[in-house]
């Protein structure tokens, strides 16, 4: 809910309230050896805001989703190792993981975005990945199904939808 003087869409306000459950991954292609193993992390945001005018026909806009593409992600056109190197690499966006692997901080120019446990294990290989490029991919798709048997499917579905924007950010190991 919003402050006195704050307007319901006012980011600071969303930001309050907002829970992001993040999930590791790895994309490798096999027509592709050459690009490797990629580190994805699929982040969830537990709200789901829209902005829009009340002329008939205008489209909803995701607040979330718009602000990311503003600073500089991308639209996911597929879920490939080969579609995901070539995302952008938005100015000051870092993350920072910890030497076990198991808790990462995402700091974006406005904060942090992400900061909170992976999984009890990552996938095999994703630190691996994160270590040979130097990057990861951040995967962001507002109203999308928590992690459940499907998940494939919804995010699929949230792609061709164009509910998911991408980008690349620079990972620090910490040793």
């Amino acid at each position: 809910m919003a402050g006195e003087g704050e307007s319901p869409l006012d980011p600071r306000a969303v930001a309050d309230g907002l829970t992001i459950w993040a999930s590791p991954g790895v994309v490798a292609d096999p027509a592709r050896p050459d690009l490797g193993l990629v580190a994805a992390l699929t982040c969830l945001p537990s709200r789901t805001a829209y902005t829009g005018d009340e002329r008939e026909g205008a489209e909803p806009v995701d607040v979330v989703a718009s602000s990311l593409l503003g600073q500089g992600f991308a639209l996911l056109t597929a879920f490939d190792a080969a579609s995901m190197v070539a995302l952008p690499i938005p100015s000051g966006w870092v993350g920072a993981l910890t030497p076990d692997v198991r808790h990462l901080t995402v700091v974006a120019p406005g904060g942090v975005f992400y900061d909170g446990d992976l999984a009890a294990e990552v996938p095999p290989r994703w630190s691996e990945a994160i270590d040979r490029r130097g990057l990861l991919v951040l995967l962001v798709s507002t109203g999308t199904a928590l992690p459940r048997p499907g998940q494939v499917t919804s995010m699929e579905a949230a792609r061709r939808a164009g509910n998911i924007v991408a980008a690349q950010i620079r990972v620090q190991r910490h040793r």
